[in-house]
C-alpha cells in the first residue's frame, strides 16, 4: 500500500481525467447526475448537445421526460434533488474547475407533469460560483451557496433562499467562519435539509463544526469525539442520515474507514471496508450517495494501482454498500470503466438496494437485496 500523500496526488490525477471529459456536454460525454425520491422514483438528468432531459421514471411504472435546451458551455456539474413531499424535482448546473459563473436552475412541478421554474442565479452577491444545495428543510424552497474562486478560497460564505418559479425568497445572507476554522470550498460541507454548514479546524482538521447557512442555530453541532478523527479527514463522502447524525467515508491506512457519529448521544461507530485488491493496490473514496431512508450509504471507491513508471491508473470502480445503524457493509456493486460516479444514486426499500448510474452510454440500475 502507497503513503497517503501518494493517493492524494493520485486522486487529483483521476479526478483530472474525469473533469476533461465533461468540456463540452455532448452525446459521447454528457453531464449526469440522478436522485431518488421517498417513493422510489428516479430522477435522471442528461444534459448533451445543448439539451437537457430530465426523466422521472415512476417506481410505480411509466416514466415524464421534460426537456428544455442550455446554452451554458465549459466544465459543468449538475445536481438534482427533490423536495421533502415530493412534489418537485429541481436540477442545478454549475461550473466546476477555475472557471466561474452563474448557475442555471430547472425546476419540474411532478403533480402536473411540467417545467414551472428555469432561472439562472448570477454571481457576485454568492460569490464567484454559485451552486444549487438542494430544498431548504421540509419546505419547497431552493437553497444556493455560494463563496470565492476555487483557486482563491475564503472564510465567507452566503446563501440564499429561491421559491421553485425562481422568485428570490431570502436575500442573499453573508457569514464568516471563526477564528481556527479552514477555507469555505475545500473543506466545508453543506447540509440544507439540516440548515448546516459543516467546515473542518485549521491546522489540525478536527474538531468538525457547524454553522447554519441562515438564521439561528439552537445550539452548535460539532464532531469532536476523539474515537471519530477519522471523519475529519473526510474529503467528499459525507452525509446526514438524520438532524443528530452524520457519517463519512474517508481513504486511510491501512484500510478504509466508516465513521458514523450520533452529535447528540455523542457516540461513534466505525467499520473498515474490504479490501480491494493485493500488493500495490490502493483506493480513493468518492462522493458517497444516501438513500432517501437515511438507512443506507453508498461509497464509491476508485481502484487504482501504479504502473513501472509510478503512473495511476484505474481498475474500475468499486460501490460498497452500508447499513447505516448498526454499522455493516451489506454488499458491493462493481461499476463499468467509463462509470460517471457524479451520476450515483441509491434507493433502499422492501429489503431491496437499487443503484443507478450513468455507464457504458447509457443509464443503469442494480438491483441488490439487503441481507
Amino acid at each position: 500500500m502507497i503513503g497517503q500523500t501518494m493517493k492524494l496526488l493520485a486522486k487529483a490525477a483521476v479526478i483530472g481525467l474525469s473533469l476533461a471529459s465533461c468540456l463540452t456536454a455532448s452525446a459521447s460525454y454528457p453531464v449526469v447526475c440522478s436522485a431518488f425520491d421517498s417513493r422510489g422514483d428516479a430522477a435522471t438528468v442528461t444534459l448533451a448537445e445543448q439539451k437537457l432531459l430530465l426523466k422521472i421514471t415512476r417506481a410505480s411504472g411509466g416514466s415524464l421526460p421534460l426537456t428544455t435546451s442550455v446554452s451554458e458551455a465549459g466544465l459543468l456539474r449538475c445536481n438534482v434533488f427533490f423536495d421533502k413531499d415530493d412534489n418537485y424535482a429541481a436540477v442545478g448546473l454549475s461550473h466546476l474547475g477555475l472557471k466561474t459563473g452563474p448557475l442555471r436552475i430547472v425546476v419540474a412541478d411532478l403533480t402536473r407533469g411540467k417545467l414551472i421554474g428555469d432561472f439562472v442565479v448570477p454571481s457576485g452577491d454568492l460569490g464567484a460560483s454559485p451552486k444549487l444545495a438542494g430544498f431548504f428543510q421540509d419546505k419547497p424552497t431552493l437553497v444556493v451557496f455560494g463563496t470565492g474562486a476555487p483557486d482563491h478560497p475564503e472564510k465567507a460564505f452566503s446563501t440564499a433562499l429561491y421559491r421553485v418559479d425562481g422568485e428570490q425568497e431570502v436575500a442573499p445572507e453573508t457569514r464568516s467562519l471563526p477564528p481556527g476554522a479552514g477555507s469555505v470550498g475545500n473543506v466545508s460541507f453543506v447540509d440544507p435539509v439540516h440548515n448546516r454548514l459543516w467546515f473542518k479546524s485549521s491546522p489540525q482538521f478536527c474538531p468538525l463544526r457547524s454553522l447554519p447557512l441562515v438564521g439561528e442555530a439552537v445550539d452548535e453541532r460539532r464532531v469532536d469525539e476523539a474515537s471519530a478523527q477519522a471523519a475529519c479527514d473526510v474529503q467528499s463522502a459525507i452525509a446526514y442520515p438524520t438532524g443528530n447524525s452524520v457519517i463519512t467515508a474517508t481513504a486511510r491506512e491501512p484500510g478504509d474507514l466508516i465513521t458514523s457519529v450520533d452529535l447528540a448521544a455523542h457516540s461513534v461507530q466505525q467499520i473498515a471496508l474490504p479490501e480491494t485488491g493485493g500488493h500495490g493496490s490502493y483506493t480513493t473514496v468518492e462522493s458517497g450517495a444516501l438513500s432517501p431512508d437515511g438507512q443506507v450509504f453508498a461509497v464509491p471507491r476508485t481502484l487504482l494501482s501504479n504502473s513501472l513508471l509510478g503512473d495511476a491508473h484505474s481498475r474500475g470502480t468499486e460501490v460498497d454498500i452500508v447499513q447505516v445503524s448498526p454499522l455493516k457493509v451489506i454488499g458491493k456493486v462493481l461499476l463499468k470503466p467509463d462509470a460517471d460516479l457524479a451520476s450515483l444514486s441509491i434507493d433502499h426499500r422492501n429489503g431491496e438496494v437499487t443503484v443507478l448510474s450513468f455507464q457504458g452510454g447509457k443509464w443503469s440500475s442494480r438491483p441488490l437485496k439487503n441481507p
